[in-house]
């Protein structure tokens, strides 16, 4: 039998969530790093996050996020003037 869960209090919870966006935020902002070695810098080795970058991100997984990113982008931009 697997061991029951364990719950945080919320406060503890918001502040792990707030933390981890505010070092996220900061990391975005140094520009002297790529985006690519910015997520390398922000995975734990072996990991989850690890894994499926370097499993699922093959070439044509991202052409594919590609292609759905500049079809959100061609959405949301404002119409064009003639």
């Amino acid at each position: 039998m697997g061991h029951p869960p364990r719950h945080r209090p919320p406060d503890d919870a918001d502040r792990y969530v707030r933390g981890l966006f505010e070092g996220v935020g900061r990391s975005l902002g140094d520009e002297s790093r790529s985006l690519d070695r910015l997520a390398a810098d922000h995975e734990t080795p072996n990991g989850n996050n690890e894994r499926i970058r370097t499993t699922w991100f093959d070439p044509a997984n991202a052409r594919a996020l590609t292609t759905a990113l500049d079809g959100l982008l061609d959405h949301l931009a404002p119409p064009r003037r003639s």
